[in-house]
């Protein structure tokens, strides 16, 4: 099973702000959804990109899975 990546970015400390923020407005609405951070490959951040754009060698997405 594939993960469910909401965005990407090539810093983990901007990653982890931003699944924080996530994270807190799932709470206040009662979503019973988590954000995470993990890493991901250069080619696949490729892959997704327009061609032109620079692409950092470590990049770390946001994904989101259900609560158990």
């Amino acid at each position: 099973m594939g993960k469910t990546i909401v965005r990407v970015t090539s810093s983990r400390r901007e990653a982890q702000a931003e699944t924080n923020r996530i994270n807190a407005s799932l709470r206040d609405r009662k979503i019973k959804r988590q954000a995470y951070v993990c890493p991901i490959s250069k080619a696949y951040v490729k892959k997704l990109t327009r061609k032109g754009y620079p692409i950092a060698d470590n990049n770390y997405a946001i994904c989101v899975r259900n609560k158990r």
